[in-house]
């Protein structure tokens, strides 16, 4: 090893310890089951905005941002930082102060509330793969990243941050989660600047590196005409747009927020900090064209430029930073499927069990979690596609009834059925229909088939409710919420 090695994996292990450390505090502070879930729903407006912020921006957002940026240009980054900035500012417009008022635990609560214990159920359990597979990028960044820097195994460095992650989650859950969350937040920022500004002196300053933009790099829609490029286009804003304002995630920290105004404010504050310093992985991917040349891997842009352009110690600093990215969105995926899991799948069909029952079956069910995504992490190592692509579920069978149980006085059980199975059906044939014409599945495929999937999940909620909804007896809100 060599000395730089030393000082970079000193500083990760020091970071390590002290996330474990900040998870062992946090669960002193856990009592019951809404404090792991929901941390008591004490979180201020500094605390909320940072978890939000955080847990939006990990690998996806960073490296796989600056990948996608070096290999495409702004519209390689539609949905990461823009479309995902632009739905923590919807949510926090038109959702999370609505929600926060309904006293949920989780997002799949309301399908409870409005459309019955059944649909409860069966959208958990649709939306529990997307936080495995989210979960499972965020586990192949860790690898990559201290592969790439001390020439640890890949494999070694994925166990190794799958455990930190899993003890302090497990220990603190959304209390640990926020504050580590606000810790990283700071970290990351720091560092994003501090590569950024290194980079720049190299370049000559930002306005020698725009003036150095290729022809079209900055393009922020496809050319007129260009019909299935606008299709696609359009998928990329609608899924992760739409799709994460209805994210387990997202709702889980407006959940646990003080108040409603404070839950409003954060996530829109969180979506135009998101969509600020998202510009930093896009303009470093711009910089990783001139300065790198041709690379490997574009997901490995940023620490190739750290690598180049500063000492050790604040490379060190800066893999912190890259680290704290990926772990504060890793952790909350984590909490989010087991949330899922123990409350909205477990908790329906033994409706008896105590909250000591509840919080004693959701930390088992992190250690399952966790497994599961390492290995999904082992067997698909693209971390921006996995990303985005887990998201499309959320998009084409959940944004739609919770929006109409929230919006639409006729909100009935049977439109949500019919909404969500119209809505995986037309995804799932889409899919296997366009990957056919396009001699298999890419990034165009799978945002055009969002696409077919959105418009039936929506088709299908308002065609059964117009028609049939004088024949439909609607389902009571349950009282126990």
């Amino acid at each position: 090893m060599t000395s730089d090695n030393g000082v970079i994996l000193t500083v990760v292990t020091i970071y390590m310890a002290a996330m474990l450390g900040i998870g062992y505090w946090s669960g002193k502070r856990v009592h019951h089951f809404s404090d792991f879930l929901v941390a008591g729903r004490r979180l201020p407006f500094w605390l909320a905005t940072a978890t939000l912020f955080a847990t939006w921006f990990g690998a996806g957002s960073c490296l796989g941002a600056a990948g996608a940026s070096y290999t495409d240009g702004v519209m390689g980054v539609i949905a990461d930082p823009f479309a995902a900035g632009a739905s923590l500012m919807i949510a926090g417009i038109f959702y999370v102060g609505y929600l926060r008022r309904l006293k949920l635990l989780t997002i799949t609560d309301i399908f409870g509330k409005y459309y019955g214990a059944h649909s409860e159920i069966f959208a958990s359990i649709l939306m529990v793969p997307v936080y495995v597979g989210w979960l499972g990028s965020q586990i192949v960044a860790i690898g990559y990243l201290i592969n790439f820097l001390t020439g640890m195994n890949a494999l070694a460095g994925m166990v190794i941050g799958a455990v930190v992650i899993l003890i302090y989650t497990w220990q603190g859950g959304m209390w640990a989660v926020s504050v580590t969350d606000f810790v990283q937040a700071i970290i990351l920022i720091l560092g994003l600047w501090m590569i950024f500004f290194a980079v720049l002196s190299h370049v000559g300053g930002l306005g020698r590196l725009l003036q150095m933009s290729p022809s079209g790099f900055w393009d922020f829609v496809p050319a007129a005409g260009d019909y299935k490029s606008w299709w696609s286009y359009l998928g990329q804003w609608l899924t992760m747009g739409l799709g994460c304002v209805v994210g387990q995630d997202l709702i889980q920290r407006s959940l646990s927020s003080r108040t409603e105004g404070i839950a409003k404010r954060s996530a829109v504050t969180a979506g135009v900090m998101y969509i600020i310093i998202g510009l930093i992985p896009i303009l470093l991917g711009l910089a990783g064209r001139f300065v790198l040349g041709e690379v490997n891997n574009p997901e490995m842009v940023i620490p190739q430029l750290a690598s180049l352009y500063l000492p050790p110690l604040p490379i060190a600093f800066f893999i912190a930073a890259l680290l704290c990215a990926i772990m504060s969105s890793a952790d909350s995926s984590l909490l989010a499927a087991c949330s899922l899991i123990v409350n909205n799948i477990s908790r329906p069909l033994k409706p008896h069990t105590s909250s000591a029952g509840l919080l004693a079956q959701t930390r088992f069910s992190m250690v399952i979690v966790m497994i599961l995504s390492t290995v999904i992490a082992l067997c698909v190592q693209q971390i921006y596609d996995l990303m985005i692509n887990s998201w499309a579920t959320l998009f084409v069978a959940i944004f739609v009834p919770v929006t109409a149980a929230l919006y639409w006085h006729k909100a009935n059980a049977q439109a949500a059925w019919g909404s969500m199975v119209l809505g995986l059906l037309g995804w799932i044939s889409s899919l296997i229909v366009l990957s056919q014409q396009a001699g298999g599945l890419n990034d165009e495929v799978l945002n055009q088939a969002a696409v077919v999937g959105g418009a039936a999940s929506f088709l299908g909620y308002g065609f059964i409710t117009l028609v049939l909804y004088d024949q439909i007896k609607p389902v009571k809100i349950a009282s126990d919420y």
